[in-house]
């Protein structure tokens, strides 16, 4: 008889790329990060401004106006998966912007069993309950985790658009960035690594200066092509197994319009994404006094809402997201000089 170590882990499936082809590959940074992106749904491709930016779209990080700095902690999939990330974007000269950052999704006592068995059963056998459940202590434990460190640039290009002599010209505001990424990712005895580059676009008008009525907000388009180059994971086993992260075309719209009656703001937000078989992401804000938001969207079809509190230099947000594996909750913290 032989002996099977069996590794039980189904959250596992979130992130783990081999069964499907290298689907999906690197997933874990399709989760998103920042509670107040995620409360909007995710539909950030055009509204990136923050020090979030890296992720959504590093040309947002050409609109900083001072240094930002950012965290978030949380525990997903009933609290299966643990995920976190830190960011710091510094606006130097010349309206550039750089940006560090890292990700990080991890899962934690993962057991192991060991048995004896004379019939070969496969993950999707033991996945699905087609095999004998396992019974008794597992023998041991171990952990997987994926990382990702992001070096981003950005820059900010002021541009007059010129409608000929009779006419005037429209002051826009275009914003261009860059990420190197770095990734490392761990299971079980195994471990792989790659390096992808992703990079954006954002351009944004001012209604206001183009009716010269200061009730209408500010218009943007963005674009963040993601992965550009099909980001390859090489993983230490014995084949030299290789796992291709797809390249992915993110679309977005956005408008901000002021309620200076309600001393508030309004924000939509509008995304498209090319990956698998495509996806939207809508989402809503409203703003209070420049101090408190509340929020709602959706991702992908699953529903999200949130709430936000700034005092002084920090924000605080809240974020609630829907899934079938389980409702996650999300807190974020910024803060900027």
């Amino acid at each position: 008889m032989k002996k099977i170590y069996i590794i039980i882990a189904i959250g596992l499936m979130v992130h783990l790329s081999w069964a499907q082809s290298s689907r999906y590959a690197g997933s874990f940074l399709e989760l998103g990060i920042g509670a107040r992106a995620l409360g909007m749904g995710g539909a950030q491709v055009a509204l990136s401004n923050d020090a979030t930016g890296f992720y959504w779209n590093p040309a947002g990080l050409a609109f900083l106006p001072n240094i930002q700095a950012a965290t978030m902690y949380a525990r997903l999939f009933n609290t299966l998966e643990t995920q976190s990330y830190g960011s710091i974007a510094i606006p130097i000269f010349g309206g550039a912007t750089v940006s560090l950052a890292w990700m990080r999704l991890a899962v934690d006592d993962i057991p192991v069993y060991n048995y004896e068995d004379n019939q070969a059963i496969n993950a999707y056998q033991r996945i699905h309950g087609l095999a004998e459940p396992l019974t008794g202590e597992p023998g041991s434990f171990f952990s997987s985790a994926d990382d990702a460190y992001i070096i981003s640039f950005a820059k900010y290009v002021p541009w007059n658009l010129d409608l000929g002599w009779q006419y005037f010209e429209i002051p826009i505001d275009v914003g261009f960035g860059f990420n190197l990424k770095m990734i490392r990712q761990k299971l079980f005895e195994n471990t792989g690594s790659g390096v992808g580059l992703d990079a954006g676009m954002i351009v944004r008008i001012g209604l206001n200066e183009i009716f010269s009525d200061p009730h209408y907000g500010d218009l943007a388009f963005g674009i963040n092509v993601q992965d550009f180059a099909n980001t390859q994971i090489s993983w230490n086993t014995d084949s030299r197994h290789k796992d291709r992260i797809a390249r992915n075309f993110k679309y977005g719209f956005s408008y901000i319009q002021p309620l200076s009656a309600l001393n508030s703001q309004f924000t939509f937000s509008f995304d498209l994404n090319s990956r698998y078989t495509g996806s939207i992401n809508l989402g809503m804000e409203y703003l209070y006094n420049s101090r408190f938001a509340v929020r709602f969207g959706t991702n992908a079809g699953f529903v999200t809402a949130g709430a936000g509190i700034y005092l002084w230099k920090f924000h605080l947000d809240y974020a609630f997201q829907s899934h079938d594996l389980g409702n996650s909750h999300r807190v974020s913290l910024q803060f900027g000089l």
